[in-house]
């Protein structure tokens, strides 16, 4: 039997998960608009937060032979993140889940 995670889950809701380093503000930006999801400025990253219906535009671009291996990289973390907190809070689906990619210049 696996440990219950489902409490910690909850709690980290709020705490955004960094999901990836960019080399640039431009190609962390380039990626986020490419999958779609919404974001804001963060202090050196970008934010955002996940929901249950991100998983439609997060899959066309897993779909996508032509996805650039960065932007499928970070839509690969993105589902897992989102498939994850489904796991924890099976039938929760109104809860965002807090994330964050960060760049380096």
């Amino acid at each position: 039997a696996s440990p219950d995670h489902a409490p910690y889950h909850r709690a980290m809701r709020d705490q955004p998960v960094t999901l990836m380093t960019f080399p640039s503000l431009d190609q962390a930006e380039s990626a986020l608009d490419w999958i779609g999801v919404s974001f804001a400025d963060g202090d050196g990253c970008f934010e955002g937060e996940l929901a249950a219906d991100d998983a439609e535009f997060i899959d066309v671009v897993l779909a996508d032979p032509e996805t650039p291996e960065p932007v499928r990289a970070l839509a690969t973390a993105l589902r897992a993140l989102l498939a994850a907190a489904g796991d924890a809070d099976a039938g929760d689906d109104a809860a965002a889940i807090a994330w964050r990619v960060a760049f380096t210049a």
